[in-house]
């Protein structure tokens, strides 16, 4: 495993962190509203499959926001690289989207 000061300067990783818990948040608030019977939001830039039921878009979606976060709170060298190939998706890329998991190649996927 390699120490996070070798990968992304400590400052970077507290940004991403403070975005991803940001994220994890609203989803959470999102999921409540549509647990209650409100109507849900728009959702179509979550994942999912065509068909999926608002809750399990928010549920898939928030899940992967913990995954990630759980990967930056242990200092795994996992965060930031690509599920699939491993090639890391750099700073630009997790400012945009922290809690991306896989290269623009592998997205679709």
């Amino acid at each position: 495993m390699v120490a996070w000061g070798v990968r992304f300067p400590p400052e970077v990783m507290q940004r991403l962190r403070k975005t991803l818990m940001a994220r994890g948040q609203m989803l959470a608030s999102m999921l409540a509203q549509v647990l209650a019977g409100k109507k849900p939001p728009q959702l179509s830039l979550l994942p999912g499959k065509p068909g999926m039921r608002p809750e399990e878009k928010l549920r898939m979606a928030l899940d992967q926001v913990e995954g990630r976060r759980k990967l930056v709170d242990a200092d795994d060298d996992r965060y930031g690289r690509c599920d699939v190939c491993h090639e890391d998706l750099g700073i630009p890329a997790l400012d945009e989207m922290p809690w991306a998991d896989r290269c623009a190649k592998h997205m679709a996927d």
